[in-house]
């Protein structure tokens, strides 16, 4: 086990000293989100769009919360 922490570590420590495999991405790439910077689209906007056309009240007619958070059916 002392092996493999001992070559794993040197070998990404080599990574990271390469310009193009860097470990980590820029901080400014964090902040905005990596999707957005490497995809150009938001995550969590296309997730809501594909809520918006889910309607629970399909699946379990008039659907209320529970007091734990859960949904029940009506």
């Amino acid at each position: 086990m002392a092996y493999s922490f001992t070559v794993s570590y040197i070998v990404l420590y080599i990574m990271d000293l390469i310009p193009f495999l860097k470990l980590r991405v820029p901080e400014a790439w964090e902040l905005d989100g990596i999707d957005a910077d490497q995809m150009g689209e938001y995550a969590f906007e296309a997730l809501t769009e594909k809520e918006a056309r889910l309607n629970l009240e399909d699946f379990l007619g008039a659907a209320t919360q529970d007091e734990n958070g859960g949904i029940k059916s009506a």
